[in-house]
């Protein structure tokens, strides 16, 4: 879900990509996910973006 956040992010301009912190937002307001941490998030973000991309 958030891997598609993060592909459309590599043709936007840096102010307008996804952090870490707001797909972590999302995941708990609009899918209801518990349990989750927002390290894990921001760690999975950090993994799957491109070196190039921030």
């Amino acid at each position: 879900m958030f891997d598609r956040m993060l592909w459309t992010d590599l043709d936007a301009p840096c102010k307008q990509r996804h952090t870490a912190r707001r797909i972590f937002n999302h995941l708990i307001a609009e899918q209801e996910m518990e349990g989750i941490s927002s390290s894990t998030v921001a760690n999975y973000v950090a993994w799957r973006r491109p070196p190039n991309h921030g």
